[in-house]
């Protein structure tokens, strides 16, 4: 179940279900704040005065940590295998942790090759609870920290190539999560593995993201008659599962420990880039042991049982949860929250959205559901309310840790060289993507560090999804501004950090209105919706060229809107009815907007999500939407081949630039009514409209 489906079926919930839900679904806040301390997991431990490597791996082989036999202890020693027929061994997966040095009398170490080496307490415990049974079997095993010569850049970077086969090339992935530090922990894995078999047992995997909005309805399934029945029947198994499962009102208690339970999913595992490659390529086994064991200590979770028990417990309490808004009154929810309390076993709080979605990852993979583009694989983790940032040490390993699952990853050969500058990297992926000719990441520009050029998508940061995105789940674009023209990005020019675009100049802005604040975390901001309708209104009211009873209440929401299954598309008369009610209702400041449905509540979310814009007029009288940075003079542009408007001020020359070479700033996208749909005729005679071609810098 995706991230975003869970956040959006919470949206639909009215306002005394989402304040007993408090954060269920929020941005996962724990695993942020652990990653403060694991800021340092990637830095090198100084090894090189204790342990060194024999020699330089030959290309294509690998070590492994074999356990020096009948030993008890952490004694081993390295062997070499050829990957493209290894001996059986199995992977570790793992966060590093703080690293210690040599001079650290702390620091921890085993035994290789009769030598001294140190390694994060992480590490050791990892090693530690995998002595028995998994090391003392006889399976070397495969550990970043120890079988790559972490000092040396060369064979570093050759190994990192070839993780994807690391990984899918071993006979099982171990995942550490940690250790068991007390016995509810214990008990909760033992839950959650019983739980997590039943539940997949019944099928579950079947399930899809938009079956969770309707939870437990189904009415709204369009599959064909059988494929309606079987997700039917498994949403009645689970119901009956969730009945068995949870607790009464005065006895007994709930059979599984929550709390412990949520623990586990809040560990900073989850919030590593590095860990998504190394769980989706784990092998497929329809054996008995799984291809992927997370292990707490001594207890042991098959991944498929994990996802299916984290699945499980996201529809026991969203069911639990709506018991509560379909009180009547609020006598009546403030017992139901008692009852929902009851039955959970602890007070409501926080999923892991970032665990949600990293589970979720490797079953899209083993359903060939997952896009194996770069692209679609930086869209699918940095984008979105997924739930916190993934971290890693060096930005650049943001992308480098995609390389292995991507089906185009090689192409990072270009420009991923050992010392390469982040900015450097980021700037020519972009620059990649741009010329594979996907203009749509013009739209994820808006956050980033100054240190890169303004049309450099900056994946060190969880980007928030593009105002004017896509239909459904396609990748169908909403609007065709630029009609039948077609993406042109010139070759590189001497400075890098310029890209230059084909493009049609719209219009200027000539004034503009109040910026909307609100944001998808945050209550609905009356006072910004009473002003955005009041800016449309002022500015159509100077503008001869729209009907403004039909213009006013598309371009509030950027004319499109959510169907029932969350997928974006054009606003229909839902959308119109919605603005009438939203009109009314901001005369009040929000009279108890739950009883006007979800669809409403939906519409509200649609307005949210255009966070950081702002109404417009332009010279020609064009009104619209466009980024709370834009201001007075900047410009609207299509580019060629772009389904949408971006603004762009114009950058003051340097005094070696020409006049002819005049360099643009990208502010962001924008919202032009009446031009949405190729309406300009761009590239064709009749448009009026000259191209001429734009540096962005």
């Amino acid at each position: 179940m995706g991230v975003t489906s869970l956040l959006v079926a919470q949206k639909q919930m009215n306002m005394p279900t989402r304040v007993a839900l408090h954060n269920l679904f929020r941005s996962d806040s724990t695993v942020s704040e652990c990653l403060s301390e694991y800021d340092k997991s990637d830095e090198i431990m100084s090894t090189k005065e204790i342990f060194k490597h024999s020699s330089l791996l030959p290309p294509g082989e690998i070590r492994l940590l074999s356990l020096v036999p009948s030993s008890s202890t952490l004694n081993f020693r390295l062997i070499t295998t050829p990957l493209s027929s290894p001996v059986p061994y199995l992977a570790l997966s793992y966060v590093w942790g703080t690293p210690k040095t040599a001079s650290d009398s702390s620091a921890p170490s085993i035994s290789v090759d009769n030598q001294p080496f140190i390694v994060t307490p992480n590490l050791h415990s990892a090693l530690t609870s995998l002595l028995t049974p998994e090391l003392q079997s006889g399976l070397p095993i495969w550990v970043d920290a120890v079988c790559i010569n972490q000092v040396d850049n060369v064979e570093k970077e050759g190994q990192i190539k070839q993780m994807d086969q690391v990984y899918r090339n071993s006979e099982r992935v171990i995942v550490h999560l940690g250790d068991s530090p007390n016995p509810d922990t214990a008990r909760a894995v033992q839950q959650l593995r019983r739980l997590g078999k039943k539940v997949w047992d019944a099928d579950a995997v079947i399930l899809r993201e938009q079956d969770m909005q309707h939870w437990p309805n189904f009415d709204h399934l369009d599959d064909e008659p059988e494929e309606k029945r079987r997700r039917t029947a498994v949403r009645d198994k689970i119901f009956k599962m969730i009945k068995q499962e949870r607790g009464g009102i005065t006895w007994p208690r709930p059979k599984i420990p929550a709390s412990a339970a949520l623990d586990l999913f809040h560990r900073p595992w989850f919030g590593r880039a590095w860990v998504i490659q190394e769980l989706v390529m784990a092998p497929d086994h329809e054996r008995g042991d799984g291809g992927c064991v997370f292990a707490v200590g001594a207890e042991r979770i098959r991944w498929e049982h994990l996802w299916a028990a984290h699945l499980f417990l996201v529809l026991w309490f969203i069911l639990e949860a709506r018991s509560i808004g379909n009180a009547k009154t609020y006598l009546g929810k403030l017992i139901a929250f008692g009852v929902y309390v009851r039955r959970i076993g602890m007070i409501p709080r926080a999923f892991s959205a970032r665990a949600a979605q990293t589970l979720g990852l490797r079953k899209k993979y083993l359903q060939g559901e997952l896009g194996l583009r770069l692209k679609d694989l930086l869209l699918q983790l940095y984008v979105g309310d997924s739930g916190g940032l993934l971290g890693c040490r060096y930005p650049q390993d943001k992308v480098n840790a995609l390389r292995g699952m991507s089906s185009d990853g090689e192409m990072l050969d270009r420009f991923m060289s050992p010392g390469a500058d982040w900015v450097d990297v980021y700037t020519s992926l972009a620059r990649y993507l741009y010329e594979d000719g996907d203009l749509g990441f013009l739209g994820l520009c808006r956050q980033r560090n100054p240190r890169l050029p303004s049309w450099v998508p900056d994946w060190s940061q969880q980007q928030r999804p593009p105002w004017l995105g896509y239909s459904g789940d396609k990748g169908i674009p909403l609007y065709n501004a630029g009609g039948d023209t077609r993406a042109e990005v010139l070759a590189r020019g001497e400075d890098g950090r310029v890209l230059v675009l084909k493009g049609y100049i719209v219009d200027t802005i000539q004034d503009v209105g109040s910026l909307w604040v609100a944001d998808l975390a945050d209550d609905f901001n009356w006072e910004s919706a009473k002003l955005r309708i009041d800016d449309i209104d002022r500015f159509l009211s100077l503008s001869e060229k729209y009907t403004p009873q039909t213009a006013r209440w598309r371009i509030m929401s950027a004319d499109k809107e959510l169907n029932d299954v969350m997928h974006q598309r054009r606003a229909t008369q839902v959308s119109q009815e919605s603005f009438a009610l939203l009109e009314s209702a901001t005369k009040l400041y929000d009279p108890g907007a739950g009883s006007f449905g979800a669809w409403y509540l939906t519409y509200r979310n649609v307005l949210m999500s255009l966070y950081g814009s702002r109404a417009f007029i332009s010279n020609k009288g064009y009104v619209g939407l466009c980024p709370g940075t834009a201001d007075l003079e900047d410009t609207i542009f299509i580019p060629s081949g772009s389904h949408c408007p971006y603004a762009i001020r114009k950058q003051p020359a340097p005094a070696s630039v020409s006049d002819a070479e005049e360099r643009w700033i990208l502010l962001g996208e924008a919202y032009v009514h009446g031009i949405m749909d190729g309406e300009l005729e761009l590239g064709k005679p009749t448009s009026g409209i000259t191209a001429s071609m734009f540096s962005l810098a």
